[in-house]
């Protein structure tokens, strides 16, 4: 029988080939539609790439306005993350304190992104301020929920033990709640990094001058679609290299190490 290195290692070739499978489908379809529909509808892969390797290789765009966007996503993340864990592990600790929070993260996660976008600019004006606050304030009531949720499914026996032994405070956020919290955390971090870098975008779209959001609004004032659908793949790049690169390694690690 093949032993369990060589189980994994035949999975994980099989994940490789669905996905490279997966993709290559997306291309295809993609391609199709292209052939299907005008050019100012569709841009077709060839002509994306070409408009992106233009892109990253103006020294003018990626310092103006890719890391922009990039600086504003990792401010608004950390934000985001900082504020709505918090309020999270509080909210796990004291009940009380989540019954204060919910409505204002029930109105944050149901009011429509656009209303927040314009009121938001009525607030802090048109930059980076009114972009990162956006940004934040979408992101910290997923956070908050996820973490109060774990903290509240946290093993009783764990804790009851922790009290018996005279565990203190930090060794029992830290042996206990923070295992329970981990992996609901990464889900939750996933989820909020996508939508972190769509809200920027959008609120640059509306109100900055620059960032990969200024850039879509000059793209569709001029029909130049290659470069619409350039800069949407090179959003997506940045959130699909995030998770790839440095929250799933970091989540298996912690994860696995707890």
């Amino acid at each position: 029988m093949p032993g369990r290195s060589g189980i994994f290692k035949s999975h994980g070739v099989r994940r490789l080939m669905f996905r490279i499978i997966g993709v290559l489908l997306l291309l295809g379809l993609w391609q199709w539609a292209a052939c299907a529909f005008s050019g100012l509808v569709v841009a077709s892969p060839l002509d994306t790439m070409a408009s992106v390797l233009a892109l990253m290789s103006d020294s003018d765009f990626i310092f103006k306005h890719f890391l922009v966007t990039l600086g504003r996503m990792v401010l608004a993340l950390g934000i985001g993350i900082g504020v709505g864990g918090i309020l999270g592990l509080t909210a796990g600790l004291v009940p009380g304190v989540r019954a204060m929070v919910e409505p204002l993260r029930w109105m944050l996660m149901t009011v429509p992104g656009v209303v927040i976008v314009v009121v938001f600019m009525l607030w802090f004006g048109m930059g980076t301020a009114m972009v990162v606050a956006i940004a934040a304030s979408m992101g910290a009531p997923v956070i908050f929920v996820h973490v109060a949720d774990a903290m509240a499914l946290a093993d009783k026996n764990l804790l009851e033990m922790a009290r018996v032994y005279r565990f203190g405070f930090r060794a029992r956020l830290i042996r206990i709640y923070a295992m329970a919290v981990a992996g609901p955390f990464f889900s939750a971090l996933v989820v909020v990094a996508g939508n972190t870098i769509r809200v920027v975008v959008l609120a640059e779209v509306l109100g900055a001058n620059q960032g990969l959001g200024h850039c879509l609004a000059i793209a569709r004032t001029r029909l130049d679609t290659p470069g619409l659908y350039a800069l949407a793949l090179i959003s997506m790049s940045v959130v699909g290299g995030m998770e790839f690169f440095l929250l799933r390694p970091l989540e298996k690690r912690l994860v696995w190490k707890g």
